[in-house]
């Protein structure tokens, strides 16, 4: 395992943390896949999909003419604020929010608070931000009484 969990080919253009992703968790921790139950994937970065949801309609080239959106004077675009706005009521994470600090404080800053934030409290490895499973040990984190339903888990408070 890795001493450093997150790079920054890791955050997607989107502001996107690959690294806390079910999908990227269970594919670099060794999960099989396991059709309807386990999926796997390796980055938008590493896979060359520069922000597969956004980049569709995006006059930037998200990942391609700018790195991140925050580097575009519409951001949030419809799109950045559709996808945000699921995030947050699902998930509790936003990634305008992850954007605005990358911006404001730099990749390495943000890189640090990610591992703080997600970080297993039983083995230190990342703890997956859509369900709350670390898929190095199976810890599994707690949904918080009055949440949303389709919240799963309150990450690590910073």
């Amino acid at each position: 395992m890795p001493t450093q969990k997150f790079t920054p080919e890791l955050i997607a253009p989107c502001g996107m943390n690959c690294g806390i992703c079910k999908a990227y968790l269970a594919y670099s921790r060794g999960v099989p896949y396991k059709k309807g139950e386990v999926t796997h994937c390796s980055g938008c970065l590493v896979r060359n999909k520069n922000c597969a949801f956004i980049k569709r309609d995006c006059p930037k080239e998200v990942g391609k003419l700018i790195r991140f959106c925050y580097e575009c004077a519409e951001m949030p675009c419809k799109n950045l604020a559709k996808i945000d706005e699921l995030y947050s009521a699902r998930y509790g994470m936003s990634m305008v929010d992850n954007l605005k600090e990358i911006k404001a404080k730099g990749m390495d800053v943000f890189l640090k608070s990610q591992e703080e934030k997600y970080r297993c409290p039983s083995c230190g490895d990342v703890v997956s931000v859509h369900d709350g499973k670390c898929y190095a040990c199976s810890y599994q984190g707690e949904k918080p009484r009055g949440s949303n339903p389709k919240h799963r888990w309150v990450p690590n408070p910073k």
